[in-house]
């Protein structure tokens, strides 16, 4: 898959996941609607466990998987429980992902080996001032 194509396929998910969850009713248990949300997801990633390449032993897998279930679950129900706050879809997206960007920098540079250079130092001060502009103020 193509690096170009995987952004494009982030985002678009990105904008349907946003869209589609600031619509989930009020009323609605929030365990509910995301157990359904579950259930359509795996049976849309059923097929392509033969049809994309990679092992499929069960007995590879690590504790990522686990990992990335609590992440997922966090994420979902973060989100649609501020937006049920009165989050706004146009900054919480962005104020979610900016700060974890903050956080995850660090991590890949002292963990990760992951290049170390002026330009992402500004960047996170760039990121750290628009997190502090696109603060909801009173």
């Amino acid at each position: 898959f193509a690096p170009s194509l995987a952004v494009i396929l982030a985002i678009a998910g990105s904008v349907v996941y946003h869209l589609s969850i600031k619509f989930v009713p009020s009323g609605v248990n929030p365990f509910l609607s995301l157990s359904l949300s579950y259930g359509i997801a795996l049976l849309l990633c059923l097929p392509g466990i033969y049809f994309y390449d990679g092992s499929r032993s069960f007995q590879i897998l690590n504790w990522s998987v686990a990992g990335v279930a609590l992440g997922i679950l966090g994420i979902e129900l973060g989100f649609l429980l501020l937006y049920r706050a009165g989050g706004h879809l146009g900054i919480s997206s962005f104020l979610t992902n900016a700060a974890g960007t903050l956080l995850l920098l660090p991590i890949g540079l002292l963990f990760f080996r992951e290049a170390f250079s002026v330009t992402r130092l500004l960047g996170m001060g760039v990121a750290l001032c628009g997190l502090w502009m696109m603060m909801p103020r009173k």
